[in-house]
C-alpha cells in the first residue's frame, strides 16, 4: 500500500492544467447558474469479461451513469448505455446466459440502489427496479443458475432475483448489526460466501435459499472489511480491507474449514480474475505478483504499468491477463513474454461532483472531485476555468499563507497545491485517519480535523507548520468524536464534532464544539449547544467576535471565552433516529452583516438578531463558501452557481 502511494505521488508530479473555455464573469444581483466547473473523469469500479468483451459502469455526478462494452484485445468502445437513476456502480456480473446484471447506488430519495440486465443478443438495458426499498448501495452481485444475488448497504442485505419468474427475495442481514455486504461469491454447490463490514471482517456463509449455514470469523484480530471475497477450486480468498490501513488476504480451504495462509498486502480487486490452476495472479505492493495457493507464497512478476485507481485482473484470453484501473483503462500482461500493456481510456469520461470548494491565494476558486478527484478553478474576475486531472478526492481545502491546501482522502493526506501540481506532506493512514473534512488557517499552523476508516472510532486534531514541517497530531481530543469544521482567532483554535466517525451508529448523545489553546495544548472548554443534536457542522465567527454555527436542524451562537451557548433556533426537523452517518450537511458563512448558510440542501441568508432565514434559492445546493469578491459561491453535484449579494 505505501508502494502505491509512492507512485500515486510521482505521477501527480506530471500533472498540466487542461484549459477550459473561458464565459463572461458574472455580474449584476441575485443567483446565477455559472455552468459547471470542468471537473470530468471516468471512474470505473464495476466491471467484468466474458470472453472477449469488457463490461464496466462508468460513474456519473448526477446520472445517470453508463454502462460500457470494450474489445478485450483492443480496449475499442463498442457501445454506452445509459442506467437510468444509477449514479454508478461497484457490482458487476456476468450469469450463465451471457447476460450482464449491474447493481448500482443513488442515495437520493426514490432512487435508491437499482438492478440492470444487458442483454447481449439485442444489445438492450432493461432496469429490474429497486431490489430492497430501504438500500441505497448495491454493493456486488454474483449469479448462478437461475439466480442473481445481490449484496447492499446500509442495512447489510442479501437478495435474490428470480431470471425466471422476475421476482426479487429479500433474504435479510445475515450479520445483524453489520451495514454492509461488501461482496459476494459462490461455490460450486450454490453456496453464498457474503464478505461483511465495515466492523466485524465476518463472512457469512449461505444456502442457496438465503439460509444462514456458519460464520468465518477472520484469521487475525482487526476491525475493518472483508471487502472482496472469491472461490478458486477449494479454497475461499478474502482480501480484508482494516481500519489500520492493511489489505492482507486470508486462503481458507473449504475441505478442511481451515484458514491455510495469509498473504501480506494484496492491492487488486476481483481476486479470482487471475486465477490459473492452484496459482493466482494478482496485485502486491502495487506489482503483478503470482500466488501459489498450497503454499501461500507470492513472487514478483515485474510488471508495474496499470496506471491510476484500483486494480482488477478480470480474467484470461489465451495466455494473456485482461485487467482494469478504476480510472477507466485496460491492460494486457502476457505470461508467456512477461510482458504487459497498457491502454488509454476509450470510455466516455461524465461530470465528477464537486465535493469541497475553497478560495485561493490568487482569488480563485477552487473545487476537488468526488471519486475520481480533479482539481478545478474558477477566476471570479474573468469567468475562467482550469482543470487539473488526477489531483486526490479532496474533502476539505484552505488556503494558509498565501499556498492553498488539500485535505485527501483516503489516509488523511494533506498536499500543499503549488499551483501546477500537489506536494505531500503528510498521511495519517497509519493513524486509521480518512477523511479531512475541516481545515483552516491558524497562525503559523495549518489546521485540520478528520474522520476515521471504516470500522473505527476517533478523529483526529492535527496541526501543521509548513514552512518548519513540525506537526502536532491529537486523536480522540473529543473522545469518540470526530471533526467537521474549524475556526481560529488569537492563538484559540475552535471545532465543532460528529458523533458519527466510522461506524454507522453515534457514539455519544450530542456532538460539541470545544476551544483548544494551540500554546498551551490544552482544551479550555467543551460544551455541546444543541442538545439532542448528533453532528454540528460549519462554524465561523461575526464583526463581534462571537462565534456561529449551523447544524442540520438548529442555529446557535457560542461566547468563544467561556463556551456558553447564548441563543438556540430550530430552522427545521431532523430524522437523527434514523441516520446511519451525518457528516457534510452545513456550510456557513458572515459577510455584510448576515450569516449565510446552506443546510439539508437549502441555501439561506441569516438574520442574526432574529435567528430568522431566508432561502436565496429554491434549488438544491450542496456546498456554500464566501467567494473573494464578496459574494457567495454554491455547488450541486457537478453544477456550479452564485449568489450576487446587492
Amino acid at each position: 500500500m505505501r508502494a502505491r502511494i509512492a507512485a500515486i505521488v510521482a505521477a501527480l508530479l506530471l500533472l498540466t492544467p487542461v484549459p477550459a473555455e473561458a464565459a463572461a464573469p458574472p455580474t449584476g444581483c441575485g443567483f446565477q447558474n455559472l455552468d459547471p466547473l470542468p471537473l470530468t473523469g471516468a471512474t470505473t469500479a464495476g466491471t467484468a469479461l466474458d470472453g472477449d468483451r469488457v463490461y464496466s459502469v462508468t460513474s456519473s455526478a448526477s446520472g445517470p451513469a453508463i454502462l460500457g462494452i470494450r474489445n478485450a484485445r483492443d480496449a475499442s468502445l463498442i457501445a454506452e448505455h445509459p442506467l437510468p437513476f444509477a449514479l454508478g456502480s461497484w457490482a458487476v456480473t456476468v450469469a450463465p446466459d451471457h447476460s450482464v446484471y449491474v447493481g448500482s447506488y443513488n442515495a437520493t430519495a426514490g432512487a435508491m440502489g437499482r438492478l440492470f440486465r444487458y442483454t447481449p443478443a439485442d444489445d438492450k438495458v432493461t432496469e429490474l427496479g429497486i431490489p430492497i426499498s430501504t438500500e441505497t448501495f448495491v454493493w456486488t452481485v454474483a449469479a448462478a443458475g437461475n439466480a442473481v444475488y445481490g449484496g447492499t448497504s446500509p442495512n447489510g442485505k442479501l437478495f435474490r432475483y428470480d431470471v425466471a419468474t422476475g421476482q426479487v427475495q429479500d433474504l435479510g442481514s445475515p450479520v445483524p448489526g453489520e451495514q454492509f455486504i461488501r461482496d459476494l461469491a459462490i461455490g460450486q454447490d450454490g453456496t453464498i460466501y457474503a464478505g461483511m463490514g465495515s466492523a466485524s471482517m465476518k463472512v457469512a456463509v449461505l444456502s442457496p435459499g438465503g439460509e444462514l449455514q456458519r460464520i468465518i470469523e477472520p484469521p487475525f484480530q482487526a476491525t475493518g472489511w472483508s471487502y472482496d471475497v472469491d472461490v478458486v477450486g477449494r479454497y475461499l480468498l478474502v482480501r480484508y480491507s482494516t481500519s489500520s490501513g492493511t489489505n492482507p488476504m486470508g486462503i481458507y480451504d473449504l475441505a478442511g474449514n481451515k484458514w491455510q495462509h495469509v498473504v501480506e498486502d494484496v492491492d487488486s480487486l476481483t481476486l479470482g480474475g487471475g486465477a490459473l490452476g492452484d496459482k493466482v495472479y494478482l496485485v502486491q505492493d502495487s506489482e503483478l505478483a503470482l500466488l501459489d495457493l498450497k503454499s501461500g507464497k507470492t513472487k514478483a512478476l515485474g510488471y508495474n504499468d496499470f496506471g491510476d485507481g484500483a486494480i482488477r485482473p478480470l480474467g484470461w484470453l489465451g495466455h494473456t491477463l485482461v485487467g482494469t484501473t478504476g480510472a477507466g483503462r485496460m491492460w494486457h500482461y502476457n505470461r508467456k513474454t512477461g510482458t504487459g500493456k497498457l491502454f488509454e481510456s476509450t470510455v466516455t469520461g461524465q461530470r465528477v461532483s464537486i465535493r469541497s470548494m475553497a478560495v485561493g491565494p490568487e482569488g480563485h476558486i477552487y473545487g476537488g472531485g468526488f471519486f475520481t478527484g480533479g482539481l478545478a478553478s474558477f477566476d471570479p474576475a474573468t469567468g475562467e476555468k482550469k482543470f487539473w486531472p488526477n489531483v486526490g478526492q479532496s474533502e476539505g481545502m484552505v488556503t494558509h499563507k498565501g499556498k492553498l491546501y488539500l485535505g485527501v482522502y483516503p489516509g488523511a493526506r494533506i498536499y500543499a497545491w503549488n499551483g501546477t501540481a500537489p506536494e505531500l506532506l503528510l498521511s495519517l493512514g497509519d493513524q486509521e485517519q480518512d477523511r479531512p473534512f475541516a481545515m483552516a488557517s491558524a497562525g503559523d499552523w495549518l489546521a485540520f480535523g478528520t474522520v476515521p476508516k471504516s470500522g473505527t472510532v476517533g478523529g483526529a486534531l492535527g496541526l501543521l507548520n509548513p514552512e518548519t514541517g513540525e506537526t502536532r497530531i491529537r486523536r480522540n481530543i473529543i473522545p469518540n468524536h470526530s471533526i467537521l469544521g474549524l475556526a481560529y482567532r488569537d492563538g484559540i483554535l475552535y471545532g465543532a464534532t460528529t458523533t458519527f466517525g466510522g461506524v454507522g451508529y453515534p457514539l455519544d448523545t450530542a456532538a460539541k464544539v470545544f476551544a483548544y489553546d494551540i500554546a498551551t495544548d490544552t482544551v479550555k472548554w467543551v460544551t455541546a449547544p444543541v442538545e439532542g443534536d448528533l453532528a454540528l457542522g460549519s462554524i465561523t465567527f461575526d464583526d463581534e467576535g462571537k462565534l456561529w454555527g449551523l447544524t442540520p436542524d438548529a442555529l446557535y451562537v457560542i461566547d468563544p471565552a467561556t463556551g456558553q451557548t447564548l441563543r438556540t433556533a430550530k430552522h427545521q426537523t431532523y430524522p437523527w433516529a434514523t441516520q446511519t452517518q451525518v457528516w457534510l450537511d452545513t456550510y456557513i458563512e458572515f459577510h455584510n452583516g448576515y450569516l449565510w448558510g446552506k443546510v439539508q440542501g437549502k441555501a439561506y441568508r441569516i438574520d442574526r438578531a432574529t435567528m430568522g432565514v431566508t432561502r436565496i434559492t429554491d434549488q438544491t445546493m450542496g456546498i456554500l463558501i464566501k467567494g473573494p469578491d464578496g459574494h457567495m459561491y454554491l455547488s450541486r453535484f457537478e453544477n456550479f452557481y452564485t449568489y450576487r449579494i446587492c
